[in-house]
């Protein structure tokens, strides 16, 4: 600090003399007497004042600063103690005796009941105390990192099930999602896309992101990155949600654990400090992330999702130039504290939703597939105003599940509004269906003041409205929170309680740990046979620690409550086959959707406390999703679209596709749903082998014609014995075809001719050539058949196959010259592989014949497959 203004005044500009003594030089300059000669620097700060000119007039005797500190606390905070001894009392023996709910009407205390539901839907986060002894979060830390570095193994089998399940609109998002990841890789640069999947409850959401996860991570991994910079055991495709719950269902992790988010969001922005180099290192390879339960998000913890994922990855762009894929129903449980949703305008929140994202809306339900009146009531009431009335066939439809509370089964899940009401009917089955009840107690810890360490108390502290409820051995619980994601030990999973394991300690018994069977079998594999005796499908799981509201206090206990009950909120994402719901205590929008669309069918929904006036949606969600930009997926299907159009009777669609095995993709074939469309459908590459056609290779209403790779080449022994190859064509059987099994001068070439003689007349012969077939031989017979196919008089003449000819690159093209020396056109223009090269080429001799041609997408093979819509009649 520099010296007074009134000093350095009559001093000269080269004057160095211009700050004051520190404390250590006056220290150095203390007196040289016994009183000083002893004392140490801290001594000296705390007991000396150093005073200075007029600072001594009228002093005759100058106090220590211990002196003076001592005198303002008596002064000031003489009560202090008192005062922090009422406050803790308070904290641990508080209660509000709310004497109006005697007076007032039913309504107004409902009312209340509502507003404090919805002010507990989240806590404030609490100061971090000092760990209890014994107590480590080692464990919890490991599975966090796990999540992260392990990407879900899904069953290949049971994976290509579910890609041959996906519906139309499922599979239009899963090619354009897969495209973009194709031309990523090929080095094209695609921009970043930011996609919304919206659908109603059971609509697919989940089993499609799963699909997408898996495909996009499988192509992504084979971008090109500098080997110093990526590990390839990273993941490039990102899958989250909010809840633990909803990241378990899809095999992902939480928002808050991969991207190290805080629990309090309230700003300034919290980076990641020393963590930074750990997650850049572990995302570094990341171009998609996947947001499931995107309803729930609320806009500042997106907005911290933008701004971590920007620092993460060094980029300003959105989201540090990630694509996102938010995946979710506005029309469910809106985000906590009554945020309002992402995809509603709220000019005082940072929007990064309106002039991004763009929305693509799953309709057909594949959760009740059994029900489809069930299924199209659900998706009505999903969308209802509150002014609206139930249609009559809808309120038919719910009257059939509406029911009395006592004639409803006591063994399955109660669905209510309020914590209130759960707390009520929990303890009313425990007394009903159990009469001997084991109380667990908390363990509390609080710092000694003694010796600074955290201390068990004798009892638990009371007052907490987290504590553990009177539990007992084959009652119904849920955890209550997230013990391992990757393990299905979420916030929410319900079990039942089969074990309690004891130990003594100072002469009591102290229960260590709890077994649990999980009602979701595939759940806390890694957690099973920690305690001899039990069975081996019990989950053992220990007391996890919180933070309470009494200073200083930490609590250990077991993270389960009762569940023969639970509300709205926590079902959400939940599939069950039967359950009971009570829509009274209603006090938001779309929770009675969420309640009832819990189930399966409508047998097994049981609805007491019936009111049609609380299934309502929110207006202002209605009005945002009306004006959301659509995602035009119609090149997705291209063939689909255009069979819409054009008049079947006199077209014929031609589809050509290299399969690269038709035995092990034939149920893939079977289930595309642009493949069945085709007329005639060529097949290249087929890999079969002898006259036997199995009956699974045969497709209901086609007859198949086929030509193996060993009957192919007469001269050419060397290629005539490799496995693979071969050419098969399905035409549908109400067509009129022959086949042209000898052609003359055609010895060396994979191929098969057919002569469609109505409804439309045209020869289509289907072409291989193998890429280590010589050029010139296949030229050769090439020709042969051209000639032979010209004598025949029949136009229009089309020939489609795999040449193995990029018509993209610009190298020589002598395949193309032959063609075009006869006349033919080339109809593909679009590249028709993985590596963005055009090698499935149809050819055709009148092109004015064709009214439609371009390429189709699909997932099984290298090759996409390419059509051709023909015309009997020429423009």
């Amino acid at each position: 600090m520099s010296r007074p203004l009134s000093s350095l005044e009559n001093t000269t500009p080269k004057c160095s003399d211009v700050w004051m003594t520190s404390l250590t030089d006056k220290y150095k300059a203390r007196p040289e007497t016994p009183e000083f000669e002893e004392m140490c620097l801290a001594d000296f700060a705390a007991t000396c004042r150093i005073v200075y000119g007029k600072q001594t007039k009228g002093c005759d005797h100058l106090e220590s600063v211990q002196h003076i500190v001592k005198r303002n606390q008596d002064k000031y905070e003489k009560n202090s103690d008192e005062i922090e001894n009422a406050v803790e009392e308070f904290e641990q023996n508080r209660g509000v005796i709310d004497e109006w709910c005697n007076l007032a009407p039913e309504s107004e205390v409902v009312r209340l009941e509502c507003i404090e539901e919805l002010e507990a839907r989240e806590t404030d986060c609490e100061n971090e105390q000092d760990n209890v002894p014994e107590y480590s979060n080692q464990a919890n830390a490991v599975t966090e990192v796990r999540a992260i570095r392990e990407p879900p193994a899904f069953d290949p089998i049971l994976l290509r099930q579910m890609y041959q399940n996906l519906n139309k609109k499922q599979a239009c998002v899963f090619y354009a999602v897969r495209e973009w990841c194709i031309k990523r890789i090929c080095g094209l640069n695609p921009d970043q896309f930011f996609f919304y999947i919206n659908g109603g409850a059971g609509t697919g959401k989940s089993h499609l992101i799963k699909c997408i996860y898996s495909e996009a991570s499988k192509i992504l991994c084979k971008l090109p990155r500098r080997a110093e910079e990526a590990d390839i055991s990273n993941p490039t495709v990102l899958l989250t949600a909010f809840t633990g719950t909803a990241a378990f269902n899809i095999s992902g992790t939480t928002l808050h654990s991969l991207l190290k988010l805080p629990r309090s969001l309230k700003p300034p922005f919290q980076g990641l400090g020393n963590n930074l180099d750990e997650v850049r290192s572990e995302l570094l390879n990341a171009e998609i992330i996947i947001i499931d339960e995107v309803s729930m998000v609320s806009k500042p913890l997106f907005a911290y999702v933008d701004a971590r994922l920007k620092q993460i990855k060094g980029s300003q762009r959105p989201f540090g130039g990630m694509s996102v894929i938010a995946v979710g129903d506005f029309f469910q449980l809106p985000p906590v504290r009554q945020s309002k949703p992402l995809c509603v305008y709220d000019p005082c929140e940072i929007d990064l939703w309106r002039g991004h994202f763009q929305m693509i809306t799953l309709t057909e339900i594949m959760r009740q597939k059994d029900d489809v009146a069930f299924a199209e009531m659900l998706n009505r009431i999903r969308v209802k105003e509150k002014s609206e009335e139930l249609s009559e066939p809808d309120r038919a439809l719910l009257s059939q599940a509406v029911t009395e509370p006592e004639l409803c089964p006591t063994d399955v899940l109660h669905i209510f509004a309020t914590n209130k009401q759960v707390d009520s009917h929990n303890s009313a089955m425990l007394a009903l269906l159990h009469s001997h009840i084991t109380e667990i107690d908390a363990d509390d810890y609080k710092k000694d003041p003694q010796t600074g360490r955290m201390a068990r108390q004798d009892k638990p502290f009371k007052g907490n409205r987290n504590e553990l409820p009177d539990t007992l051995n084959g009652v119904r619980v849920m955890l209550t929170r997230n013990i391992d994601v990757s393990q299905g030990l979420v916030n929410g999973s319900f079990s039942t309680l089969v074990r309690v394991i004891s130990s003594e300690q100072n002469g009591v018994a102290h229960v260590t740990m709890l077994g649990l069977k999980m009602d979701d079998e595939t759940a806390g594999r890694n957690y099973r046979n920690r305690a001899p005796g039990g069975p081996d499908n019990l989950v053992y799981i220990d007391r996890a620690e919180e933070n309470m509201k009494q200073k200083g206090v930490v609590r250990r206990q077991f993270p389960i409550k009762l569940a023969f009950a639970c509300t709205i909120h926590k079902v959400q994402g939940m599939t069950r086959t039967s359950a009971v719901v009570s829509l009274k205590h209603i006090f938001e929008p779309s929770m009675a959707y969420v309640a009832v669309s819990r189930v399966t069918s409508l047998s097994g929904l049981h609805i007491v406390d019936m009111d049609e006036s609380k299934i309502y949606a929110n207006s202002q969600i209605t009005a945002a999703l009306r004006t959301m930009r659509q995602v035009n997926l119609d090149d997705m299907m291209p063939l689909l679209k255009i069979t819409q159009t054009v008049n079947g009777h006199d077209t014929l669609t031609i589809v050509h596709h290299n399969t690269e095995g038709l035995p092990c993709h034939v149920n893939d074939i079977k289930s595309h749903h642009e493949l069945c469309l085709a007329d005639v459908l060529c097949l290249t590459e087929t890999h079969l082998q002898g006259s036997f056609v199995a009956d699974s290779l045969h497709l209901e209403g086609y007859t198949m014609f086929k030509r193996n790779r060993h009957l192919s080449y007469t001269n050419v022994p060397q290629m005539a014995n490799k496995c693979g190859g071969g050419v098969a064509v399905y035409v549908k059987e109400h067509i009129q075809v022959r086949e042209k099994q000898y052609v003359h001068d055609v010895t060396d070439l994979e191929f098969l001719a057919l002569k469609v003689e109505a409804p439309v007349s045209a020869l289509i012969v289907a072409v291989y050539r193998p890429p280590d077939y010589s050029v010139t031989s296949f030229l050769s017979n090439l020709g042969s058949l051209l000639d032979s196919l010209e004598i025949m008089d029949c136009h229009p003449i089309i020939v489609c196959g795999d040449f193995n000819e990029n018509h993209l690159s610009n190298a020589s093209k002598p395949i193309l010259e032959l063609f075009q020396s006869r006349g033919y056109v080339q109809l593909i223009t679009a590249a028709t592989t993985d590596k963005n090269t055009l090698l499935d080429l149809i050819f055709i001799s009148k092109p004015q014949h064709c009214l439609h041609s371009g390429v189709m997408r699909t997932y099984y093979s290298y090759h996409n497959p390419v059509y051709c819509v023909m015309s009997s009649n020429s423009p």
